[in-house]
């Protein structure tokens, strides 16, 4: 999965994405105290030289190197770093010293592929001491380093080795589950570029030449001396501090699975309370809960907040119901408009949603540096067409991410966990009410899908209202929304930024579509509502069917339907949902039942 990277200059990579705590002045101090060591000296003309690093790979005195390039040259790399950490600073100690050849780390993901060349490892370890192990603790690694020192390497072992850090940054990311953003530096024959990537954005410095003695040694000097909150976040690998609460996770009951680095990046732990980081034993009569922790855009209202509006909304309504000539109510019939006045009325219409017991705000991540432009991390052919590319791609706004944690006191299940299809249909229905109850109080939820419709002591609830959206049908818009939810069960026009029907042409335009000046029709603009909520129902309920019953051949439709990355996969949904001729469509697709 391509990332999204920005580049800019190194110094306003280093202003932006560290603390920069390293000024001239100990730029200056560094250099003193390494060229005390022997590490750098001052020729003639006055300029700052490497005595030993680092060397033109053409040179007599080359280190060796890999068969594939890369270089075994760290050893005199990490001796300069581990000088600098040396330097005494005031009021500045060393976070991390350099370590060589790592390759893999070590983790609580197995089966880790990704390799790196070297790191800049905490001093102060972050993983748990009882653990005995022979390589380092991805949770130790503040920054990786990877390298390829050919004299000016081939483009696609220069992407190969950019491709590195990016692997090594995944992996980090997605096991270390207290880790904000991830460091890594690059270098490519004689020249260094430093990485920051979050789950806002990832950015990129421009490359500067290893032979500037004084760039480098900043560079360096600003990662060595980092602080430790800078590399890591706050110690919640196993304990999660809310406030002046403190939950001990149990197990992870949902985990993100994609390649992408940027995102909301959830995580779903069955946790129970206990007392501090020091005292872990579960509080007298603690019940088990789930805590959700989830990246969303700084600013953005966390779900404990659009709970509260919705529900404000709610009461009111349940004060005031509609009659039954109000819009909201057109051909809803007696007995359900009858079962959503009691729900509002009586306040039962809570049970329907989640009970919140908690939540946090976190972290936030950097905001991207001025004047940085898109990266492009791939074979430059990628992107001859740059024509096309500009037609095809919007422009993105960056927005920093902060990381939001909510307890909730029930614990569920999913729909994909249910082995009885009553108990997914009863939670499908109440799922639906819910939806109806938005809608009577102007919210769309936007996120339907089989792991936001869970299932509490047989009845159904609605979970996950950060992308819930108050709408008002008297207002139009130009723009779309931007598409939001889970790809394999988002409605048809919401996927495909599309009508799927055809709309009667509005009277007062009917002369003039004959006229030959007469301007074409604008294409309609696709705002997600209420109706594409109910189509994520009818997705997510065929899923179930043609997936968790078995003794079916579905497994070519399956394909055809809910496979994402299939080449005919909006064709196939669309002509799925709208063709008349649904038993011939699957006949012709391979389901023979």
């Amino acid at each position: 999965m391509l990332p999204d990277i920005q580049e800019g200059p190194p110094a306003a990579w280093l202003q932006c994405y560290t603390s920069n705590c390293v000024g001239e002045e100990q730029v200056v101090q560094i250099i003193s105290g390494l060229m005390n060591e022997g590490l750098i000296f001052d020729d003639n003309a006055s300029t700052l030289r490497w005595r030993d690093f680092p060397v033109k790979p053409n040179n007599a005195n080359q280190q060796s190197m890999d068969k594939d390039g890369s270089a075994t040259t760290d050893t005199a790399l990490g001796a300069i770093i581990n000088a600098i950490a040396e330097v005494p600073l005031p009021n500045l100690s060393a976070s991390c010293r350099y370590e060589d050849e790592p390759y893999a780390t070590d983790s609580e993901v197995s089966g880790s592929q990704h390799r790196i060349d070297g790191c800049l490892r905490l001093v102060k370890s972050m993983s748990p001491t009882a653990l005995k192990r022979s390589k380092v603790p991805t949770s130790d690694i503040a920054v990786s380093f990877v390298y390829k020192c050919d004299e000016k390497p081939a483009s696609q072992y220069i992407i190969n080795n950019r491709w590195k850090a990016l692997d090594s940054a995944v992996h980090t990311l997605h096991s270390d589950c207290q880790r904000k953003h991830m460091y890594s530096v690059t270098i490519e024959d004689n020249y260094m570029a430093l990485w920051y990537f979050s789950r806002s954005h990832s950015a990129k410095s421009h490359e500067f030449d290893l032979l500037d003695v004084r760039a480098v040694v900043h560079a360096l000097a600003t990662l060595i001396f980092s602080t430790d909150e800078e590399a890591k976040e706050n110690r919640i690998r196993y304990i999660y501090r809310l406030g002046d609460r403190f939950f001990k996770t149990l197990k992870c009951r949902d985990e993100y699975d994609d390649l992408y680095i940027a995102g909301r990046a959830t995580r779903v732990w069955e946790v129970v309370e206990v007392a501090s980081f020091d005292d872990i034993a579960a509080l007298p009569n603690a019940q088990r809960m789930i805590l959700r922790d989830v990246w969303l855009e700084d600013g953005s209202d966390t779900e404990r907040e659009i709970q509260r509006k919705i529900f404000e909304r709610c009461d009111a309504l349940g004060r005031d119901f509609p009659s039954e000539h109000d819009p909201r109510l057109t051909d809803v019939d007696d007995a359900t408009r009858t079962q959503l006045r009691q729900h509002l009325e009586d306040g039962s219409y809570k049970q329907l949603f989640l009970t919140i017991e908690a939540d946090y705000r976190g972290a936030v991540s950097k905001p991207l540096a001025e004047g940085f432009t898109p990266y492009i991390l791939d074979e430059p052919e990628y992107y001859l067409n740059q024509e096309a590319r500009a037609q095809t791609d919007i422009p993105r706004e960056y927005k920093s991410r902060q990381r939001n944690f909510v307890v909730y006191q029930e614990v569920c299940s999913t729909l994909h966990e249910l082995d009885d299809l009553y108990d997914v249909v009863q939670a499908l229905l109440d799922a639906l009410l819910a939806l109806q109850i938005l809608f009577l109080v102007s919210w769309i939820h936007r996120d339907v899908s089989s792991g936001n419709i869970l299932s509490f002591n047989g009845r159904g609830k609605l979970s996950d209202l950060e992308y819930a959206k108050e709408f008002n049908l008297s207002i139009g818009g130009r723009s779309s929304d931007p598409k939001t939810g889970t790809p394999i069960f988002m409605a048809v026009e919401v996927q495909t930024r599309s009508s799927i029907y055809k709309e009667a042409p509005d009277s007062g335009d009917s002369e003039d579509s004959d006229q030959p000046d007469a301007p074409a029709p604008s294409r309609r603009t696709i705002r997600h509502n209420f109706q594409h909520d109910l189509e994520s129902i009818f997705w997510v309920l065929t899923w179930l069917v043609f997936t968790h019953i078995p003794g079916q051949n579905c497994a070519v439709v399956t394909d055809v339907l809910f496979h994402s990355k299939s080449s005919d996969f909006h064709l196939a949904r669309k002509e799925f949902l709208i063709d008349k001729n649904d038993y011939y469509y699957l006949r012709r697709h391979g389901l023979n039942r």
